[in-house]
């Protein structure tokens, strides 16, 4: 069986779940924009402004070299399949994914007892892309490795300007 075809035999099998349509979309519009202002209005007000001008410039980072990638590789959407939600331009990667694990690889060192609810909340935002037909499972995991990536980077970049200033 080639990868492509289980790619698509589990999104179609996820997709045929609708049931869980409520969360797919409530997960859809949030992840959309109003999640990450949120966090970063967070950061600013519960941590520090610096720690939120961290995380805006990497969702700003993120959104371009997403964006950058699907116009490389032009991967379509799926087709037949039940969408749940709205979805244009290319698949892969992921950008809900890839915010999510950007923004769950990010908050992990401040994250505390949060830890898990937040990586959880990731996955939860990867596969609600699936459920909602508008990804393939191989997008979702595209987004997440690119955005543990990031979030991972821009930790570093945050912590080598921290330690410059000192």
């Amino acid at each position: 069986m080639l990868f492509s075809s289980l790619d698509a035999q589990i999104l179609h099998i996820l997709n045929s779940y609708a049931s869980f349509d409520p969360i797919v979309v409530f997960l859809s519009v949030a992840g959309a924009d109003i999640l990450w202002l949120l966090i970063a209005a967070i950061l600013f007000i519960s941590i520090s402004k610096e720690k939120a001008l961290y995380y805006c410039s990497m969702m700003f980072f993120l959104v371009g070299v997403v964006a950058l990638i699907k116009s490389q590789l032009m991967v379509p959407r799926p087709e037949d399949v039940r969408f749940v939600v709205e979805a244009s331009g290319y698949s892969m990667p992921s950008a809900h994914s890839t915010a999510a694990f950007a923004t769950a690889m990010f908050l992990h060192p401040v994250a505390k007892k949060y830890g898990i609810l937040i990586w959880s909340g990731a996955i939860a935002m990867a596969l609600s892309r699936v459920f909602a037909g508008v990804h393939y499972p191989s997008d979702v995991m595209a987004g997440a490795v690119l955005g543990i990536i990031i979030g991972y980077l821009w930790l570093q970049i945050e912590s080598y300007f921290q330690k410059k200033s000192m």
